[in-house]
Formats: C-alpha cells, structure tokens, sequence
C-alpha cells in the first residue's frame, strides 16, 4: 500500500508541476508578444512621424513653387528647412507622447514642450 500512495503522490506532484511549467511559459510568452508589440507601435509612431515630415516637406515645396511662378517673393529656402529640421527633431525628442514614466518629471516636460511649441509655431508662422 505505501509504494500505491507514493506513486500516486508522485503522479498528482508531477502533474502539478507540468501545469505550472505550461503557465509559466504562457506568461513569458504573454510578455515576449507584449514586448513585440510595443516595439511596433513604437516603429509605427514612428514610420508616421516620417510621412508626416515628407508630406509636410511637399506641401511646403509645392507652395514655394506656386508663389514663384506667381512671382510672388518667398523667404529663404535653406533657412526655411532648417527651420523644420530643428523643429521635427525638437517634438521627437520632447514630444509628451515619448516620455515614458508617471510624477513631476513628465508634468513638467509636458508643459516646457507646450510653452516651446507655441513659440515655435509663432514663429515659423511670422508673427
């Protein structure tokens, strides 16, 4: 009878420890597609921002060309460009979206990215 009780203890421990294995690795993998996951939202984000950047590129190069066969006068086009270079790196590197964290910290880049990009935006505006 002892060998009887052992060996279904061995069966109920062995079983018992399979279902934790398999649980466990359901929740590393969980982890693994969560992290995946998040790195392409990031790559997305990302892959945007530069369509972004290219579309607003375009746009602004199609209106320098219409104001010069309008023969209207337009403002430097170096200048203007190094303007939205600094102004793209600027909201990449402090935009609110990429600061990760809770607390003070992120209040407060919040709103030292708010008050620049205002000023920003008055000035590629002319005002």
């Amino acid at each position: 009878m002892p060998t009887y009780t052992l060996s279904v203890l061995m069966i109920a421990l062995l079983l018992i420890l399979g279902a934790y294995v398999v649980y466990q690795s359901r929740r590393s993998r969980e982890s693994e597609l969560a992290i995946k996951l998040r790195k392409s939202e990031i790559a997305l984000h990302d892959a945007e921002q530069a369509l972004q950047n290219t579309l607003d590129y375009y746009r602004e190069e199609v209106a320098r060309l219409q104001s010069k066969l309008a023969g209207e006068p337009s403002a430097d086009p170096v200048v203007d460009q190094k303007f939205r270079r600094a102004k793209s790196a600027f909201a990449r590197r402090y935009h609110p979206d990429r600061v990760r964290g809770d607390g003070p910290d992120v209040q407060i880049r919040t709103e030292v990215f708010k008050e620049f990009w205002e000023e920003l935006q008055r000035i590629e505006s002319g005002r």
